[in-house]
Parts: C-alpha cells; structure tokens; sequence
C-alpha cells in the first residue's frame, strides 16, 4: 500500500472510530471492505490498520 493510501485509510479510520457506535461499525465495514478489493489480506499495511479499529466488525 503506498503511502497516500495508508494516510487516507488512517485518517477514514480515526473519524469512524469517533462516530456513534452503530455508524461507526457500518463505516468500519466500508472501509476494510475497500482495503481488502484494493490491497488483499496480505498486505501488513491492511492488517495494522483493521487492529485500529475501535469496534470489532
């Protein structure tokens, strides 16, 4: 994953992690939904940032 990717991610993350507890388990979903099509389970960079996930999904 390249470095724009990785921030994006992040930052998607840390705002879906402050939301309400429901939106934030959808946002969630969205969000590694669309890492995973892009970058695959593989990728260490995926692996860290679904570990940064406030809610388990």
């Amino acid at each position: 994953m390249n470095a724009s990717d990785y921030n994006r991610y992040l930052a998607a993350i840390k705002a879906a992690n402050d939301s309400e507890a429901s939106r934030a388990r959808e946002l969630l979903r969205q969000i590694q939904a669309d890492m995973i099509a892009r970058h695959g389970l593989s990728d260490n960079d995926v692996d860290y940032l679904i570990r940064q996930f406030r809610y388990h999904i």
